[in-house]
């Protein structure tokens, strides 16, 4: 092992990576006065091997000096910087009483160099410990003067010029001065270092944020793109929904055609089922053009409407009458509503109001209101009313399902998602002045 390499291992004794920084940079600062000082002191006491008192003094001090690298072995840290802050201004007065019958003013030189100790083993960062060490420094070299009197001289060392010469407090004064220079030289250096330290810290921070925001502009970037697909994906599906209940409700309404066709068929009414047909056709045709758009304008949804509304009458002998009436504000061929939305209550209100009717007189009317932003469709009829409609839907064939009224809900509620102004649906039993049934009022309000 090179002197190098045992210096290093010394000077990082006690030095544990969780520690913070600044304490670190004290505890190898601590180390390396000790063991300089240490090593200092054993060589000298060596000069007094002749003065077992001194020798015993100087080898004691250097002991109690390198004991500082024990304790930062241990973690005892703040222990062994207060070593080297207090004991040394002990040693030193007593050792200056043994050597002199006065003051030893070359040791005062070496008790002033004492006062760069507390301030670079503690510095501002532990102010506190670094006053009281200062304070206790001072404190020495108050009672310097009557201490060392107090103590006598030696009788192995026969005069105060053995130890106090011009020389030697000449010399005592410029080691103190270079300590001085050398201490604040280390301090700057250390402080450089650490500059250093933390200035390559802060850009490879930086480095490391710019990676990180470009990895979150990219993530952000990604995660744009999934929302938008996952937004075009909700749409497509919306549309398919309202295109797949639309699908449901033309079949509806081909199925009760027909069906009408049938019956005339069966009656042998040749003349009747060819003018069923005839219109069935146009009807067809209407329905197959509305169906290509999911809004059409108010005149094309009226027109099939009306095809509808001739079909039912001649399938059920002329039993009712219906009249459109639509509001002179409106623009049929401007305002658009969706497509087969009407239809389905008119259908309710001939299959489950009027059809039902004990005798003629029945009446469907169809209003279509402008309201600024809204347009209101009323479909009236005077038929038996939704009470007695459900009673005869009760005594119905078993298996038999009517899905025109869920098909019809669940498309009002796809129509309303997403959207700020709401389709709404109202419905409104109609009483005579005897307070009975007289027929169902259906409030359609479409945003436009």
């Amino acid at each position: 092992m090179t002197l190098a390499t045992l210096w290093n291992y010394l000077s990082y004794l006690g030095i544990q990576p969780d520690l913070p920084l600044d304490l670190q940079k004290k505890i190898i600062l601590c180390n390396r006065i000790a063991l300089t000082i240490g090593l200092v002191m054993s060589c000298v006491s060596f000069v007094y091997f002749g003065v077992p008192i001194l020798f015993a003094i100087y080898l004691m001090a250097a002991l109690t000096y390198t004991s500082s690298l024990l304790f930062n072995r241990l973690g005892f840290y703040n222990v062994s910087r207060f070593i080297l802050t207090f004991t040394p201004s002990v040693y030193i007065v007593i050792g200056a009483g043994f050597c002199t019958e006065g003051p030893c003013v070359s040791q005062k030189f070496a008790l002033l160099s004492v006062l760069i100790s507390p301030v670079l083993l503690f510095q501002v960062t532990e102010s506190r410990k670094m006053w009281l060490g200062i304070a206790w420094t001072l404190l020495a070299l108050l009672v310097y003067d009557p201490v060392t009197r107090a103590i006598p001289r030696l009788p192995e060392i026969p005069s105060d010029q053995v130890v106090d010469n011009p020389v030697d407090q000449t010399a005592s004064a410029l080691i103190s001065f270079v300590m001085f220079v050398a201490a604040f030289a280390y301090q700057q250096r250390i402080n450089r270092r650490v500059e250093g330290q933390l200035r390559e810290t802060v850009l490879a921070s930086d480095a490391q944020n710019g990676l990180i925001r470009s990895q979150n502009e990219q993530l952000q970037r990604q995660f744009d793109e999934i929302e938008r697909q996952k937004t075009a994906i909700e749409v497509i599906n919306h549309d398919l929904r309202l295109q797949a209940l639309k699908a449901q409700i033309n079949p509806h309404f081909v199925f009760n055609a027909l069906n009408s066709i049938q019956h005339f068929v069966m009656q042998k009414n040749t003349m009747e089922a060819l003018g069923y047909l005839s219109k069935f056709a146009k009807l067809i045709r209407q329905v197959l053009e509305n169906s290509v758009n999911e809004r059409v304008v108010v005149a094309d949804e009226l027109k099939a409407l009306s095809y509808y509304l001739d079909l039912e009458k001649m399938r059920f002998n002329d039993s009712f009458a219906y009249y459109i009436d639509v509001d002179d504000e409106l623009d049929p061929f401007a305002v658009e509503i969706p497509a087969m939305l009407l239809q389905p209550y008119v259908e309710n209100a001939i299959l489950h109001g009027l059809r039902h009717r004990p005798a003629g007189g029945g009446l469907l009317k169809l209003h279509l209101l402008y309201q600024f932003d809204r347009l209101l469709c009323v479909v009236e009829d005077n038929g038996i009313g939704r009470a007695a409609a459900q009673q005869l839907n009760a005594t119905r064939t078993p298996g038999h399902i009517s899905r025109g009224a869920a098909v019809t809900d669940t498309r009002l509620r796809l129509l309303n998602h997403d959207t700020a102004e709401q389709l709404s649906v109202v419905w409104i039993d109609l009483l005579d002045n005897h307070r009975q049934p007289s027929g169902t009022r259906v409030e359609i309000t479409i945003p436009i």
